[in-house]
């Protein structure tokens, strides 16, 4: 008497066994593409962090150069106004302070450099 396991392989049994081949394959090949699309996603997140952070540092900038400018302002619009630089009391002309209002802008403009 032959056992199930002594006996040839039948056409159904070789079926089987090309079956579970491109089942394997197809499973390393989808495994591939989920880890192309899990880099592609840690590479967009790293970037919109990125973002994030450039656009905060830009708005604390702005916020510091739109303060400056209110605060130039200001102190052209007086006559004379008097500005504290390392503990000096000064008194500035218009002229002075316009002087100083247009380096200024020359200095933060978005085009310079």
């Amino acid at each position: 008497m032959v056992s199930e396991h002594d006996r040839a392989p039948s056409i159904e049994d070789s079926w089987l066994q090309q079956e579970l081949a491109e089942a394997h394959k197809t499973i390393r090949a989808l495994l591939r593409q989920l880890d192309k699309e899990r880099a592609r996603y840690g590479e967009c997140q790293r970037a919109y962090e990125k973002t994030v952070s450039n656009l905060t540092q830009i708005a604390r900038v702005n916020i510091q150069l739109e303060r400056e400018r209110d605060d130039w302002r200001r102190r052209a619009e007086g006559a004379a106004a008097p500005v504290q630089i390392a503990g000096l009391g000064l008194s500035l002309t218009q002229d002075e302070i316009g002087a100083i209002r247009k380096a200024m802008a020359r200095l933060h403009h978005p085009d310079a450099g």
